[in-house]
């Protein structure tokens, strides 16, 4: 049911087990088409969970198949969902899948604080989710998953400083704010100081504006890359990382000492 293939992306990928110290091949390799899902008859859009369930169960042998909300590395709304077989304790670990995913509870439970479900072992599945055009009327939407976009996201959560969680918290939350310009957001339970409470945690009027600033070369907000970083000369300047910073150098340097 896993395929390697020359294709650039696919409805439906696999990520095999991974581990925090493997090469850029070993990664890429990993990530594979399959053709498990969507189910024979059904299509991205008219499937469902118990449907897929069922022909994960059939078609690879899991005990209980899970399914997870998720982010990838650039996505401004959930927009990947995320199976594994919650029963295997005894496929290895994997590390990748397990710190890039680490967002929500099971079964897309929405939980106060940090998922507590432990690892993942074995492989994953993954497919494309359609956003709530209520909440996120603006963005782009693909069916279908890129293999570079995968690895990308394997790479970006294991490398970032920040967890997978209150990335997803920080998304949420400025995603609540955008789609609601002007209300206090979300369900705070005091005036004035929380702009937005989701089963995830607590945002502060004051984090979910932090969130919404944006790397002075590349444009990136916190809440996509998870923690911006100021100029170390003028402390006012932000950038998402070293190679955005000396990238935007040339042009910084000018006004920088005068900040």
């Amino acid at each position: 049911p896993h395929e390697s293939s020359k294709m650039s992306s696919s409805v439906c990928i696999a990520i095999a087990p991974t581990d925090q110290n493997d090469t850029e091949d070993a990664i890429r390799a990993s990530i594979t088409s399959c053709s498990v899902l969507p189910p024979p008859g059904c299509t991205i859009e008219n499937s469902n969970e118990e449907i897929e369930t069922r022909q994960l169960s059939l078609q690879l042998g899991w005990k209980e198949p899970i399914g997870l909300f998720g982010y990838t590395a650039e996505a401004t709304y959930k927009d990947i969902y995320i199976y594994f077989d919650f029963a295997d304790k005894v496929s290895p670990v994997n590390h990748l899948a397990t710190k890039a995913f680490s967002m929500y509870g099971l079964g897309g439970a929405q939980e106060m604080g940090p998922p507590t479900w432990g690892n993942i072992r074995g492989s994953v599945v993954l497919l494309r989710l359609e956003p709530d055009w209520g909440f996120s009327p603006n963005v782009t939407y693909c069916s279908t998953l890129g293999f570079d976009e995968i690895y990308k996201t394997l790479v970006f959560f294991r490398d970032s400083k920040t967890s997978a969680h209150k990335i997803a918290l920080k998304r949420d939350s400025v995603r609540m704010r955008e789609s609601m310009p002007g209300l206090p957001g979300g369900q705070p339970f005091a005036q004035n100081f929380s702009h937005y409470m989701g089963p995830g945690g607590v945002r502060t009027e004051h984090q979910v504006n932090e969130d919404q600033d944006k790397c002075d070369h590349c444009g990136k907000t916190q809440s996509i890359v998870g923690k911006l970083k100021k100029c170390q000369r003028c402390k006012i300047t932000l950038y998402c990382g070293k190679e955005c910073q000396k990238s935007a150098w040339k042009k910084h340097k000018k006004i920088c000492r005068q900040l």
